[in-house]
């Protein structure tokens, strides 16, 4: 590894520490309001629609259920309404909307009417365009959606459940273990 990759991901994970904890107190006590919440707070349905297909292609169904499974558009939709601020919401909301319309520039459709294979060529075409760049303040939205659907989804007990290996009693300190295949990241009370 070189150093210049080296610093940026020990900012990543500095970034996180500071932002991680926040963050997930609000998801986990928003959670049982989630599974009781049937309808929308802030999202319209047609927002909702677009939110579930982009997370679905974010985090798809496999041998572990996709983002709309475990509810993150409801997670969203109640972090819009009780979480965040005026401002935070409405640019959200915003750069919702702005990604449709970008989408149908792009594709000539919105993007809940493409397929599911071009909905993920033009998806894996923004990822690849905003993701591999660094950002100090002015983040892209997608890059925030992005963020915000993985760290809802690892948030609900399917998605660690799914994914993780979570072992919530310390054990001894083990610095080097093999990671066979089909082995899951393992976690424990910290992530």
């Amino acid at each position: 590894m070189e150093r210049r990759e080296a610093v940026i991901k020990i900012s990543w994970i500095l970034k996180s520490t500071f932002l991680a904890p926040t963050i997930l107190t609000a998801l986990q006590s928003c959670q049982d309001q989630v599974l009781n919440t049937r309808d929308l707070l802030v999202l319209s349905d047609e927002q909702d629609n677009l939110i579930k297909a982009i997370a679905d292609n974010i985090l798809p169904r496999t041998s572990s259920p996709s983002a709309s499974d475990v509810k993150v558009d409801l997670f969203m939709d109640l972090l819009l309404q009780d979480v965040f601020e005026e401002e935070v919401k409405q640019n959200f909301l915003q750069g919702l909307s702005e990604f449709d319309k970008d989408c149908e520039s792009n594709t000539g459709s919105r993007f809940v009417e493409l397929n599911e294979s071009e909905q993920y060529t033009y998806l894996e075409k923004i990822d690849k365009e905003i993701m591999e760049q660094e950002y100090d303040e002015l983040v892209p939205f997608y890059y925030t959606f992005k963020h915000l659907t993985i760290t809802i989804y690892f948030t609900t007990e399917q998605g660690v459940k799914q994914n993780l290996n979570y072992m919530p009693i310390p054990g001894p300190y083990v610095g080097e273990v093999d990671l066979k295949p089909d082995d899951r990241i393992i976690i424990g009370n910290r992530m």
